[in-house]
């Protein structure tokens, strides 16, 4: 994968830390599994929040991220837990022992656009199809790109981190977007406060948007074919201005 994306390392510590329910998330997945199997692999998974979800819920999960700090703060969370398992890898050089997953997901809006390229797309695109069973399912939440450029200037954020933890964070952020090559560019300085000491490190990277027409072609490439498009959690159908463009997509055979 491309080394502009941003620093997760750093971010491990408070990934996920504000406690938000993502139960509709994992409802969302979890329904989506029940029609192709219960054997799932959930890629860039961070420190897996919706992995180990959807395994409370049954389900058999292989949970992966390039990151190892993800994966190491993934398993001291899950200390003593053998399902999900957690492993460290890169979604486009993916060669895991099993090959039999009945469902995968890239289920963050921003995770598959940090494959910069249309090459590395198919890549990871390729490396899932490998991992999949016959009619296995794909199932990914992308952003869908707005029609004009627009430019979201610093501010301030903070995390609603529950104070029992102890620790402070906030980030300053600005975002662009350009509409002629659909590329996000975020530029933040995230600062942690934990004991009275801060310390502050910055995150800064592009994400690269793709349009309906540009998935149809990739996906088939891949051996894939979109079957389904939802513009929520709820499954409701996606229409052009929904909330979430939510994508279920068929492995069959590559053309």
């Amino acid at each position: 994968m491309n080394n502009k994306r941003g620093n997760y390392a750093r971010h491990a510590a408070i990934w996920d830390c504000e406690g938000r329910d993502r139960s509709d998330v994992i409802d969302f997945y979890s329904g989506l599994t029940e029609k192709y199997g219960h054997k799932v692999l959930c890629l860039m998974c961070a420190v897996g929040t919706i992995a180990c979800g959807m395994a409370e819920k049954g389900f058999f999960v292989t949970a992966v991220d390039i990151e190892p700090e993800m994966i190491a703060a993934a398993k001291k969370i899950n200390a003593g837990v053998t399902n999900p398992l957690f492993q460290v890898g890169d979604v486009t050089e993916l060669d895991l022992s099993e090959k039999d997953f009945n469902f995968a997901f890239i289920g963050g809006s921003a995770d598959f656009h940090h494959l910069l390229s249309k090459e590395e797309m198919l890549k990871a695109l390729s490396c899932i199809y490998n991992h999949l069973t016959d009619e296995g399912c794909l199932a990914i939440e992308l952003e869908y790109p707005a029609d004009e450029s627009w430019h979201s200037p610093r501010q301030r954020f903070d995390l609603a981190i529950p104070p029992e933890t102890e620790i402070k964070a906030w980030k300053y952020g600005e975002t662009s977007y350009d509409a002629g090559t659909m590329r996000m560019h975020i530029n933040q300085e995230v600062f942690i406060e934990e004991n009275g000491e801060v310390d502050s490190f910055f995150h800064e990277f592009d994400l690269q948007l793709v349009s309906r027409k540009t998935v149809e072609i990739l996906m088939k490439k891949a051996g894939f074919q979109v079957i389904k498009e939802y513009g929520g959690y709820d499954f409701s159908e996606w229409y052009h201005g929904s909330d979430k463009w939510l994508l279920e997509i068929l492995k069959v055979k590559k053309q």
